[in-house]
C-alpha cells in the first residue's frame, strides 16, 4: 500500500489544450467495413444489418462515419455488394456527411411520430430488394449482446432490436437470422475494441484534451456560493457531440442522486460537489469534497479525506500502476478491490471499462476476469467509491489508452505533437504524483489521475511517496 500525501499541484494540471481533431476519410472507414465483412465470410453470413438511433448510434458511427439525428437507422452490409442505408425524413439529406458511397433508402416509419409517411414502403421490401432472401444468412448487430449465462436458450437467437424490424427482417425469408453484437463489442477481440491506427490515437486524445479542458476550466470557477448552473456557463463547451448528459451537483441531496443535472443549487463550503462532462471519445468526472482545507469541512465529514478519500486515490494509483500491455484485467481488478473493496466504500460497478465513440463500450475488470490486454486498447479509468452516511462519493475518471510498442512508434512518428504530449503527461505522472505507469499507458489529458483532496483548492493533489 503507498503512501499518500497531500503535495503542491503542478501548473500544467491546469493548462487547458485543444488540439487539431483528426478526420476519419472514406478509406479509414472503408478498413473497418473490411473487417465487419472478414468476421461475416468467417461465420457464412450474406449481409449485416445494424441498427442505430440517437443514444446507440456507435457502431453505425464506427462503419460509415454517420449516425441518425433524432430519428433511427440502419445499415445493411452485404457481405460481397454495395451497402444499403434505411433512413427517415431528417436523415436522409443528413447521411451525405458519411463518406461511404451507399444506396441510401427513405424509410419513413424511422421518422418522428406525425411527419409525412406518403413515400412509406414495406421494410420487408426494402430487405428483399437489398438481397436478404431465402438464401441470405443475416448477423444483427445492436447495442447490447447477452452472454448464455444471462439468458434462456441460445444466445444468438436474442434480439435487443425493435420488434416491429426483427420481425419485417424474418418475413424477407432468409434462411437464418442471428445476433453478432459481439462482432463489434464482444471482449476480447471485438472490431471496436482494438484501436489500429495512429490517427485513432490522435482523435481519442484530441476528445479528451477537450472534454478535460472543460473540467479544468470548471475546478477554476468554483467558488462558495456558485449556482451549478451558472458554473456550468463557465466550462467553456463548445458544440461538439456528447455522450453522456452533463453532470453538476452540489450538495448531499444532489450528489446521492448521481447522475442528475445541474440547477440553480448553490455550493456551500464543506459540502460534497461533483462535476463530469463526456463527449465521444472521452468522459472527465471529479468528485470530492468542496473545502480548502480540512479547518472547511462540515463536521460530518471530518477525517474524510485521511480516509475514505486518500485509499480511493491509492484504488486510483493502483489501477494506473497494474495496467501493461499483457496485462490481466482480473488482476487490475484485485489491485483496486484489495483497496476499496469493503462496504464502506460502496463499490458496485467495474472499476474501469473500455470508451469509444460511446461512454461505455464494455468491461473487463471484474472478479476472476482472464481476459489480457495483449493489443491496443482504449481504456477508462472510472472507479465510483460512496457513502450513504455521510453521503459522500468520490470519482477521478480520465481515459488512456494501452498500446503496444509498434503503436507507439507510429503515433510518434505519424503524430509527434501527440506524441510529445503524451510523453510529457508520463512524466508528470511519475514525477509530480508518485504514480509509476509504464511506458505502454499513454495518458490522454492533463488531469489523468489528479485529484485534489480539497475541490477548492486546486493548488494541492494527493501524490504517493
Amino acid at each position: 500500500m503507498k503512501n499518500v500525501r497531500i503535495v503542491p499541484s503542478h501548473p500544467a494540471f491546469l493548462e487547458e489544450q485543444a488540439p487539431p481533431i483528426p478526420r476519419f476519410e472514406r478509406e479509414d472507414y472503408a478498413t473497418r467495413l473490411d473487417l465487419l465483412r472478414a468476421r461475416m465470410r468467417a461465420d457464412s453470413l450474406s449481409h449485416a444489418v445494424v441498427t442505430a438511433d440517437r443514444e446507440h448510434f456507435a457502431n453505425m458511427d464506427y462503419l460509415i462515419g454517420f449516425e441518425p439525428r433524432f430519428e433511427q437507422a440502419l445499415l445493411i452490409v452485404d457481405v460481397q455488394g454495395p451497402l444499403t442505408l434505411l433512413v427517415g425524413n431528417e436523415n436522409l439529406s443528413y447521411s451525405n456527411v458519411s463518406p461511404i458511397e451507399m444506396r441510401r433508402v427513405l424509410y419513413q416509419n424511422f421518422s418522428l411520430q406525425g411527419q409525412p409517411r406518403e413515400s412509406l414502403r414495406p421494410l420487408r421490401d426494402i430487405f428483399t430488394e437489398a438481397g436478404i432472401g431465402a438464401a441470405a444468412s443475416v448477423g444483427v448487430i445492436g447495442f447490447k449482446y447477452v452472454e448464455a449465462s444471462y439468458c434462456l436458450g441460445d444466445p444468438d437467437e436474442v434480439f435487443d432490436i425493435p420488434a416491429y424490424i426483427l420481425h419485417e427482417l424474418k418475413s424477407a425469408g432468409p434462411a437464418r437470422v442471428r445476433s453478432v453484437t459481439r462482432y463489434m463489442t464482444g471482449m476480447p477481440d471485438g472490431i471496436r475494441m482494438t484501436l489500429r491506427t495512429a490517427k485513432e490515437v490522435a482523435w481519442a486524445e484530441a476528445m479528451a484534451c477537450r472534454a478535460t479542458r472543460v473540467i479544468q476550466k470548471l475546478l477554476k470557477n468554483l467558488k462558495p456560493g456558485i449556482g451549478e448552473l451558472e458554473l456550468s456557463g463557465n466550462g467553456g463547451v463548445d458544440f461538439m457531440p456528447t455522450t453522456a448528459f452533463p453532470m453538476l451537483n452540489f450538495g448531499p441531496e444532489h450528489i446521492s442522486t448521481g447522475l442528475r443535472s445541474p440547477t440553480d443549487n448553490p455550493l456551500r463550503v464543506g459540502d460534497p460537489c461533483g462535476i463530469a462532462y463526456a463527449i465521444r471519445g472521452s468522459l472527465i468526472a471529479r468528485v470530492g469534497l468542496a473545502a480548502y482545507g480540512e479547518d472547511t469541512l462540515r463536521p460530518e465529514y471530518a477525517g474524510a479525506v485521511d480516509g475514505f478519500l486518500k485509499t480511493f486515490w491509492q484504488a486510483i494509483a493502483a489501477w494506473y500502476e497494474s495496467l501493461h500491455v499483457g496485462a490481466s484485467a482480473g488482476t487490475v481488478y484485485d489491485s483496486v478491490m484489495d483497496l476499496i473493496g469493503g462496504p464502506e466504500f460502496g463499490v458496485t460497478l467495474n472499476p474501469g471499462h473500455y470508451i469509444g465513440g460511446d461512454e461505455w463500450v464494455n468491461s473487463p475488470f471484474y472478479k476472476g476476469s482472464t481476459l489480457h490486454f495483449e493489443s491496443s486498447v482504449h481504456l477508462q479509468c472510472d472507479i465510483i467509491v460512496s457513502s450513504a452516511n455521510p453521503v459522500m462519493t468520490g470519482i477521478c475518471e480520465d481515459g488512456v489508452i494501452v498500446a503496444d510498442e509498434d503503436l507507439r512508434r507510429r503515433v510518434a512518428a505519424e503524430y509527434p505533437e501527440v506524441w510529445s504530449r503524451i510523453v510529457a503527461r508520463q512524466a508528470l505522472m511519475r514525477d509530480v504524483l508518485g504514480i509509476a505507469i509504464q511506458r505502454d499507458v499513454l495518458p490522454l489529458g492533463n488531469l489523468n489521475g489528479v485529484y485534489h483532496p480539497y475541490m477548492l483548492d486546486t493548488g494541492r493533489v494527493f501524490a504517493a511517496r
